[in-house]
C-alpha cells in the first residue's frame, strides 16, 4: 500500500523546458508511488525499535539511527543562521564524533530522493564503520519533502532510532568555525590595502619557491609535480571561479579546519580560481581578486597543507575568457589599477609557479586533462620546458564527437603508467562540467576510477576526499557565507 499523494498536473509541452519539466514531474511520481504508508512518531532519549515504517516529520533537531553496532546522526542542513522557513529540506548522515575532529564524511539526502542503508554500499560502509551487524540491505529512507521515511528491510536485526544526547548540529559547528577563522588566519577576511596585499603576496611567493612535497626540475626550481605522503588525506576542490563562499563552506564544514590545523589532511584547489562564469559576472574582477587573497591567506597560514594547481585561467592572456570577454586582460588592468604594477608582476609570478599536477601513491589530479601523447616523469616536473604539455593539461577536454582531439581512455592509462599509479588509480580532473545542475561525475566516459568535479556553481559545490586510495564524493549546498562573516563581526564591533 502507498499514500495516495496527488501532483499537479501539467498540460501538453511541445518545447524542451516543457519536456524536461514533464520528465521531472513524471521521476516525481514515480518517486511518490514508491513511497509506503508509515505511522509519524516522536522521538525521545528512548531508542524506538523499528519493526514496521515509520515517519519522522521535518524537524531542526538531530537523532540517531542505529543499524547494528553502526550509530549514523540524521542532520538537517540548515544556513549558519539557523532556521529559516522552508530550511531543513536536505539531510546530512554522518558518523557522529569524527565527523567534528578530522575532514568530515557524510552522504546527503535531497528532497524526492531515497538511499538504502547497508553493506553492500561501499561508500556508506567506508564513512560509517559497517560491520557484519549490517545487513547488505538493512533499512530504506525516503525524503519527502523534507520528512523522513523509515523502511526496515531487516526486521530481524537490530536496527532503533532515537533522539542524541547533547548533540553538535552540523550548521552550529560550521558556524563556529566560520566565526573562529579570522583569528585561525591572523587576520580579518576583508579587502587589504595595497601594500599588505602585497607583503602577503611574495610571502606566498617565497613558499611557493620551495613549497611542501614538490619535485624540483634539473634547474633546482620547484618543479610541475606535487607528491603527497601515502598517509596524506587530500581533499580536492574543482573549478571555484571567484566562488568565495564555496571556498569558506568547504573547510568550515566539520572537521575540515581541524584537519588543517592539525596538518592531517591537505586541500587542493584544481586550478580556475579566479574569474566568475556567471552571465552577469563576467567582467566582476573585485571577486577574483579576494579569492586570490583568499588563497593567499591560506597558504600563509597552512604553507604545507594547502595547495593551488595552474588551470587555463590563470593567465593574463588574452585567450582566457568566457562569452567574449576577455577575462584574462580585464584581470591584469584591473589589477593594476587597484594595486599597481609589482603587484600584478607578483601575481604572474604566482601563476607561474603554480604546479600542474598533484598525486598520492595511489591517486593524481590535475586541471584539464592527462597528457595525450608519451611522456616520462621527467618531463612533467620539468614541464616549463614544454608549453605544450602545459597547454595539455590546462585546456584540453575529454574525447567526444565534436572534439576528436579530446583525451581518450588510452590517455588516462598512460597517465597512470607515467606517475606509477596502480591500475584504475582515480583520475580526478575539473575544467569540464558536464552539466549546468550536477557538479561531480563518477567513471566519466566509461573510464574506470576517471572522475571529474567542479566547485563553482552557485547552488551546489562538490569536494573529493582521497584517503588510503579511496574516494569520498562530498556535496555541499553553498550559503551567503562571507556576508554572514562581515554582518556579525560589524554586529560585535558595534556592541563595542
Amino acid at each position: 500500500m502507498t499514500e495516495s499523494i496527488e501532483v499537479e498536473t501539467v498540460g501538453e509541452m511541445s518545447s524542451p523546458e516543457g519536456a524536461a519539466k514533464l520528465s521531472l514531474l513524471a521521476r516525481f511520481r514515480k518517486f511518490l508511488s514508491g513511497i509506503p504508508s508509515s505511522e509519524k512518531i516522536t522521538l525521545d532519549s528512548t531508542p524506538l525499535t523499528l519493526s514496521a515504517n515509520v515517519r519522522i516529520a521535518r524537524r531542526a533537531e538531530p537523532f540517531k539511527l542505529m543499524l547494528g553496532t553502526a550509530i549514523l546522526e540524521f542532520h538537517p542542513d540548515l544556513p549558519i543562521t539557523g532556521i529559516e522557513k522552508g530550511s531543513s529540506m536536505e539531510w546530512i548522515i554522518h558518523p557522529g564524533r569524527a565527523f567534528y575532529e578530522t575532514v568530515p564524511k557524510f552522504i546527503r539526502i535531497r528532497p524526492g530522493e531515497a538511499v538504502i542503508l547497508g553493506r553492500s554500499d561501499e561508500l556508506q560502509t567506508r564513512v560509517f564503520g559497517f560491520d557484519t551487524s549490517v545487513a547488505d540491505r538493512h533499512v530504506k529512507v525516503f525524503n519527502r519533502k523534507g520528512d523522513l521515511i523509515f523502511q526496515p528491510l531487516e526486521p530481524e536485526l537490530p536496527t532503533s532510532i532515537s533522539e542524541i544526547d547533547q548533540p553538535t548540529a552540523v550548521w552550529s559547528a560550521r558556524r563556529d568555525n566560520l566565526l573562529r577563522l579570522p583569528g585561525v588566519l591572523g587576520c580579518a577576511l576583508g579587502q587589504f590595502e595595497s601594500e599588505q596585499a602585497l607583503d602577503m603576496i611574495r610571502e606566498v611567493n617565497a613558499i611557493i619557491a620551495s613549497e611542501a612535497y614538490r619535485s624540483l626540475n634539473d634547474d633546482g626550481q620547484p618543479g610541475g609535480i606535487i607528491r603527497f605522503p601515502g598517509d596524506m588525506t587530500v581533499v580536492i576542490m574543482g573549478d571555484t571561479h571567484a566562488r568565495a563562499d564555496n571556498v569558506l563552506r568547504v573547510i568550515t564544514e566539520g572537521g575540515m579546519l581541524a584537519a588543517l590545523e592539525s596538518k592531517e589532511a591537505c586541500l587542493v584547489f584544481l586550478g580556475d580560481m579566479v574569474h566568475s562564469q556567471e552571465s552577469d559576472e563576467l567582467e566582476d574582477m573585485a571577486s577574483s581578486v579576494f579569492i586570490l587573497d583568499l588563497f593567499c591567506m591560506l597558504k600563509r597560514r597552512f604553507p604545507e597543507n594547502v595547495f593551488y594547481v595552474h588551470g587555463n585561467h590563470e593567465s593574463f592572456s588574452a585567450d582566457v575568457g568566457k562569452g567574449g570577454v576577455p577575462q584574462g586582460m580585464l584581470f591584469h588592468s584591473y589589477l593594476k589599477k587597484l594595486r599597481g604594477k609589482v603587484y600584478v608582476s607578483e601575481v604572474e609570478k604566482l601563476f607561474d609557479g603554480l604546479a600542474f599536477v598533484v598525486q598520492g601513491d595511489d591517486f593524481a589530479a590535475c586541471h584539464g586533462a592527462p597528457v595525450r601523447t608519451k611522456v616520462n616523469l621527467n618531463v612533467l616536473i620539468n614541464i616549463r620546458r614544454y608549453p605544450g604539455i602545459q597547454s595539455e593539461l590546462v585546456w584540453n577536454r575529454l574525447r567526444q564527437g565534436n572534439r576528436p582531439t579530446g583525451y581518450s581512455k588510452g590517455s588516462v592509462k598512460r597517465f597512470r603508467r607515467t606517475l606509477n599509479l596502480p591500475k584504475h588509480a582515480p583520475l580526478i580532473v575539473g575544467h569540464t562540467p558536464q552539466s549546468d545542475e550536477d557538479t561531480l561525475w563518477l567513471n566519466v566516459g566509461g573510464i574506470e576510477g576517471h572522475h571529474i568535479v567542479y566547485s563553482a556553481h552557485m547552488h551546489r559545490l562538490a569536494a573529493m576526499v582521497m584517503s588510503k586510495g579511496q574516494v569520498t564524493p562530498l556535496e555541499f549546498v553553498p550559503e551567503a557565507t562571507l556576508a554572514f562573516l562581515n554582518d556579525t563581526v560589524a554586529a560585535e564591533l558595534q556592541k563595542k
